[in-house]
């Protein structure tokens, strides 16, 4: 197979792969209460790392800054995060799931994972596709 057939291959997977990822979301979120975007920013916010500047949060969901400042509002709306100040400048914003927040983000994943397409696959073979992601998607 040529070089580019196997880009082709691969990006087909990759977006089908998405597709699934999304339905999977979609239906999980039934229980929730929780649009789409929502539940993505939800789903970024790890509370077992350090905080996040809001404009760092639109890069990493590929969105424009104005578009988190809405979904945050809306989260805290719901009691499931709080904007905190950025430590060491006060003037950036972060955002912080609550104590609701960080359970209702453990569910989501935890339903998410169990319709896992990753689950055929072995602990070494995850890591290896989790490495060779990685990999794919640093900046350039």
């Amino acid at each position: 197979m040529a070089a580019n057939e196997l880009e082709a291959v691969l990006l087909d997977q990759l977006t089908r792969l998405a597709g699934w990822v999304a339905g999977v979301m979609q239906e999980a979120l039934e229980g929730f209460g929780l649009t789409v975007p929502q539940a993505n920013l939800l789903w970024v916010v790890d509370p077992a790392t350090a905080a996040v500047p809001l404009g760092r949060l639109a890069a990493r969901l590929h969105c424009d800054p104005s578009n988190v400042t809405l979904l945050c509002a809306q989260l805290e709306e719901k009691g499931l995060a709080e904007r905190r100040p950025y430590p060491g400048d006060g003037r950036v914003r972060t955002l912080v799931l609550t104590e609701r927040g960080a359970d209702a983000r453990r569910r989501l994943l935890a339903l998410v994972a169990a319709r896992s397409p990753f689950a055929v696959l072995d602990e070494d073979e995850r890591r290896r596709l989790t490495a060779m992601l990685a990999k794919a998607l640093m900046p350039r």
